[in-house]
């Protein structure tokens, strides 16, 4: 656009200097060949092929204005080169020239009536009216001050008359039709006034020269049609390629055009002055100045009486839209509020009156004194910052808030804005839900695969991920059924949130495969997959069925930015724990550890079998031991018990391993007099129940252990699977001595069906697992035990505890002995004759 102006400007420089150079050439008077003609009809002809070129992009009404003020420019270059060349008369002369200047003087303002049309406002009349009254008040004004002034000696030719007259029909007219535009054709409604201007100027000129040749009144002549050529060009580059659409009603709205404004104004203002200088001239009027000024005066009053008539219809339709649209409105279901720059109600429809919960009354209340507490401030942020959506909270039916969905739209200007509310409550409560469905495993009500992914994106601190599978759970299946199975996977989502914190993330990703994000070091994690492990050994029942299942548990540490490589790294690592036997748990080691593969009966006769023991025990003379084997396997891994044994059980070697590890522990614990109990576990699944009084009686023998300071430990599960011989020995080693301790006490289901089957001395708990939503719901669950377990004469033992306050109540509620996070624990042998050598006053408590 500015580049086209830009050209037009230029192109207007050197038109000028080309006609000043060829009026330096021309006769005055007006014979032969007309040099300023035939450059002026060169520069015509491009600027009609400049037009033409623009107005080619154009559609509908407006399109063909365009077009054919450009080819009226074509026209006029040949009438100027026609007159140029001398072969026809000049302009004003009756000839060829003439002939082809008609048309051409009728196109710009034929164009501006068309421009007029457009404004929806505009009616017929209307502007017949006020172009007739511009224009007689122009001839008025020019009959009174120019053709029928005193000093006018002649009347001026008709032709001359003819081209005046011309003049003013142009200026008045466009002046009169283009006061009002609408404002997309602001600009090129200016240029069309702009053109017509300068073509009446034209025209003026050559009535000047017919009646007084001069080079001067040619000259000017001939730089106002430049002018007015550039004009319409300038019209057609800055009129928009396609109109407005109906329903811009920005872009279609009327607009006062001033350049319009400012000739209807002088023309009609024109009139008192002319009629001022007259009567200080004693001029007389004639006729025809008589009848314009009535004519004008008469057409005033019609104008009056029309626009007395269309103010009457506009009013008449604003109260039509106002009342539509306050119909509307009030019929909406959406609420509609007008507030103002204190966010005080000026206008509320029904619906956000009930929206809002406010009656008839709601004028002048504060906004946000009806927005929750809680949500007042955000919400004043958010409409002082002009946020087009936003939601705000109000309260509801039930005691339940509602919720709001607020578009707003500020009036510039007006201090006022325009909110539109909608009761989001139902659609944002669905789609919370939806969200929670789409992250929540619908059987376990657990987080699931997405959920855990964006756990893992999220940045935090020190944190590992274990991937657990549980071990057997194809056979619940196959026996039971898969609504069996179901009942399953729930039981064990209920033990797996009880065995971890609460800071802790468990999810289910899918069949009978687990994750859990560990808040915490990698051997915190460890300790959880321990966890994880020793809940999931405990009988599961479903279906009126008891099953024995188990858990395998990948570790691996989870660094920033690595979530998928931690999950690959644990999968890893839960591939590890299968092909180690199941029911243990695998730590991710960069790929550098192995299989542990090999005989355990070959380990056992190698020393590569070691008993690992932990202390537990209180302040006091009282210390027990609590010993189980491991494997130092050849490839540098350390194999816990859990795998050890399930080796052993792939191997057929549970009665060899059964065998070592009670003569071994016992001749251990003998060489310690400040032991006073030894305690081993009988592992479920791998218990030999046949041999196990031989087992023992042999070891206790050769050891001279007494009796009465070994303790068996065995789970609810190990009852369980085990044979029936299994009940009948441990009656038999009770009537030796042999303390019997049940383990994971307050985590089965049956456990006092089993306090009648089995003699037991005591029981064992893990503080832990007790899944505690605080120390005082922790502290009661231990207080019931114990009194429980005092009730059968019972012990009460408890592991899983580090020292402190909490270690301090646990030992008030009555548990007799316990074995702190601090203490000892699995370390070699070495180790324990170090911290627990005979003679030694006290016990040096550390981390194995």
């Amino acid at each position: 656009m500015s580049g086209q102006l830009r050209r037009g400007a230029l192109l207007v420089l050197a038109g000028t200097l080309a006609i000043l150079a060829a009026l330096a050439v021309t006769p005055v008077t007006s014979v032969g060949f007309q040099a300023d003609n035939t450059v002026l009809g060169l520069l015509t002809a491009v600027t009609a092929v400049r037009a033409h070129r623009l107005a080619r992009g154009t559609t509908g009404r407006r399109g063909t204005s365009w077009r054919l003020l450009a080819w009226s420019g074509a026209l006029f270059s040949l009438a100027a080169l026609v007159t140029g060349s001398g072969l026809a008369g000049s302009f004003g002369v009756v000839g060829l020239g003439d002939l082809l200047l008609l048309p051409v003087l009728v196109v710009p303002p034929l164009v501006c009536v068309r421009l007029a049309t457009e404004v929806r406002m505009a009616r017929s009349l209307a502007l017949l009216v006020d172009g007739a009254s511009v224009v007689l008040a122009l001839a008025f004004v020019v009959d009174v001050l120019a053709l029928s002034a005193p000093d006018q000696l002649r009347t001026p030719p008709p032709v001359a008359l003819g081209y005046a007259g011309y003049a003013v029909l142009v200026v008045g007219l466009a002046g009169a039709v283009l006061t009002v535009t609408t404002r997309e054709l602001q600009r090129p409604a200016t240029a069309m006034v702009v053109m017509n201007l300068m073509v009446a100027v034209a025209a003026a000129m050559l009535a000047v020269g017919l009646d007084r040749p001069g080079l001067l009144w040619q000259g000017i002549g001939d730089l106002a049609c430049l002018v007015a050529l550039e004009a319409g060009v300038a019209a057609i580059a800055t009129a928009p390629r396609r109109p407005a659409s109906p329903d811009d009603v920005a872009a279609r709205s009327p607009r006062v055009n001033a350049t319009g404004l400012a000739i209807t104004l002088l023309a009609l203002g024109g009139v008192p002055v002319a009629l001022v200088v007259a009567l200080l001239r004693d001029q007389d009027l004639t006729p025809w100045s008589t009848a314009a000024l009535a004519a004008v005066v008469a057409l005033l009053m019609v104008r009056s009486t029309l626009r007395i008539r269309s103010s009457a219809g506009l009013v008449a339709d604003l109260v039509r839209n106002e009342e539509d649209l306050r119909a509307l409105v009030e019929g909406s279901t959406d609420g509609v509020v007008i507030v103002d720059d204190d966010l005080r109600l000026r206008f509320a429809s029904p619906a956000a009156r009930t929206l809002l919960g406010v009656g008839d009354d709601a004028a002048d209340r504060d906004l946000l004194d009806l927005v929750l507490p809680a949500d007042r401030e955000a919400a004043r942020a958010a409409l002082a910052a002009g946020t087009p959506t936003l939601h705000l909270r109000v309260p509801g039916d039930a005691g339940q808030p509602a919720e709001l969905e607020v578009t707003q739209h500020e009036r510039a200007g007006s201090g006022r804005r325009v909110l539109h509310l909608r009761d989001a409550t139902v659609r944002l409560r669905r789609e919370r839900e939806l969200e929670r469905m789409a992250y929540t495993d619908h059987l376990t009500r657990l987080p699931n695969r997405a959920l855990l992914f964006e756990e893992l994106a999220a940045p935090a601190g020190e944190r590992c991920l274990l991937v657990l599978d549980l071990d057997g759970f194809k056979a619940v299946n196959d026996v039971a059924g898969h609504e069996a199975g179901d009942q399953l996977l729930v039981e064990v989502a209920r033990r797996l949130r009880t065995v971890v914190r609460d800071q802790d993330v468990v999810c289910r990703l899918g069949g009978d495969e687990f994750a859990v994000v560990v808040d915490g070091t990698p051997a915190e994690a460890v300790e959880a997959a321990q966890r994880v492990v020793d809940a999931m050994a405990l009988p599961h029942r479903t279906a009126d069925r008891t099953f024995a299942l188990g858990a395998s548990v990948g570790v691996a540490e989870l660094h920033p930015g690595g979530g998928q490589l931690a999950f690959r790294e644990a999968d890893a690592a839960l591939r590890a724990a299968k092909r180690a036997g199941k029911g243990c748990v695998r730590v991710w080691d960069g790929g550098a550890g192995g299989d542990a593969a090999g005989s355990v009966a070959a380990a056992i006769a190698a020393g590569e079998v070691e008993l690992r023991y932990s202390v537990t025990g209180r302040t006091g003379h009282e210390r027990a031991l609590h010993g189980a084997p491991a494997w130092a396997h050849p490839s540098g891994a350390l194999l816990p018990a859990a795998e050890l044994w399930a080796a052993a059980g792939r191997q057929g070697c549970d009665a060899e391993l059964q065998h070592w590890v009670l003569a071994q522990a016992t001749r251990h614990a003998a060489t310690l007099p400040a032991v006073t109990l030894l305690a081993l576990d009988l592992p479920a699944g791998h218990v030999q129940a046949a041999r196990l009084v031989d087992d023992v009686r042999g070891a206790l023998e050769v050891s001279g252990l007494p009796a009465e300071r070994l303790s068996l430990a065995f789970t609810e599960e190990a009852l369980l699977t085990s044979t029936a011989d299994l009940v009948p020995a441990l009656h038999e080693l009770r009537a030796l001595g042999v303390r019997l301790c049940l383990d994971d006490f307050g985590m089965g289901q049956t456990l006092y069906a089993h306090l009648s089957r089995v003699p037991l001395t005591s029981v064992r708990i893990d503080v832990s697992a007790l899944g505690a939503r605080d120390d005082e719901d922790l502290l009661r669950r231990v207080q019931a035990i114990v009194r429980s377990a005092d009730m059968f004469g019972l012990r009460t033992v408890a592991h899983g505890i580090g020292p402190g306050p909490l270690l301090d109540a646990v030992l008030a509620c009555g548990v007799s002995m316990v074995r702190t996070r601090a203490d000892l624990k699995q370390v070699p042998w070495s180790r324990v004759q170090q911290e627990l050598a005979a003679g030694t006053t006290g016990t040096r408590i550390l981390a194995g």
